[in-house]
């Protein structure tokens, strides 16, 4: 190959590269988040209390975590609904567009924890925690070694979620058990004093978004609510990569690319042509 071929070639191959490097544009990366709250409530003078909420969110950049993952008791303030217990909240939003939560109240020295592919687990600790229903001389507390709920969700509007309550019961005259894995809307009659939902689930920004509550206390008497382990993950997006040049630019650039070949085929043909000797 002569030099001149050479450049030609060089000049041929720079500008296919820069159409290819174009045509790629940047890489796609998926947006997710997920948040976790150990309890809210409403109290019977209409105020709220709340552990907050641990949440995490990546908009396929970076990822950014807020809340208190392990709030005091105290955090609720006076109440005397939750009067056993440690609140712990977690959650995770990772690039590839998966997000995980989970939720619990546990006993003394326990916790939450999630695994790279996004299962929860829970430690119960020691103590157990209670949930007052009714005081007085005979109280009905809703009793567990631990009540904890967890959810999942990814780019593709898979979402996963359930809730756990270990060894629980309503402490009445006659106990009430309670499910360790209650199936979604699982609804609960204290007679006389609470309705329990246990794994309530709804989807907060539709499908491919889940919040799933592991208890849900309505008393029957006044406007009292306890929400304890929420989790909630999505609604997660996966994103389309933006061409780095519009429409007008790629014209552009096939035009050069194009033309830079038909350059290069007419001087080719225009070489030979002049070397061909007329027959006599």
């Amino acid at each position: 190959m002569t030099s001149l071929h050479r450049r030609r070639a060089g000049v041929l191959a720079a500008a296919t590269t820069a159409l290819v490097v174009l045509c790629a544009g940047p890489a796609a990366a998926d947006t997710s988040a997920a948040s976790a709250t150990a309890a809210s409530l409403v109290l019977a003078n209409g105020s709220a209390a709340s552990s907050g909420s641990f949440s995490a969110s990546h908009d396929g950049q970076t990822g950014t975590t807020t809340g208190n993952s392990a709030p005091a008791l105290s955090v609720l303030g006076s109440q005397t609904l939750i009067t056993s217990g440690a609140l712990v909240q977690k959650a995770v939003a990772l690039a590839d567009g998966t997000s995980a939560a989970c939720a619990a109240l546990v006993g003394s020295g326990g916790g939450v924890s999630i695994g790279s592919d996004g299962t929860c687990t829970v430690t119960p600790g020691t103590g157990g925690v209670s949930v007052r229903l009714v005081g007085g001389l005979t109280p009905v507390d809703v009793l567990a070694d631990s009540i904890s709920s967890r959810c999942t969700a990814t780019s593709a509007g898979v979402t996963t979620a359930g809730s756990s309550l270990a060894n629980a019961r309503v402490s009445t005259a006659v106990a009430i058990g309670l499910p360790s894995s209650p199936a979604p809307g699982t609804s609960v009659s204290v007679p006389g004093v609470a309705t329990l939902l246990l794994g309530g689930q709804t989807q907060p920004q539709g499908a491919g978004s889940v919040r799933v509550s592991a208890l849900y206390v309505s008393l029957l008497t006044g406007t009292v609510r306890v929400d304890v382990a929420s989790s909630t993950c999505g609604l997660n997006v996966a994103t389309v990569p933006v061409p780095a040049l519009p429409l007008s630019g790629w014209t552009l650039v096939s035009a050069a690319v194009l033309g830079v070949w038909g350059y290069l085929v007419a001087r080719v043909v225009r070489r030979r042509t002049r070397g061909v000797v007329p027959a006599r």
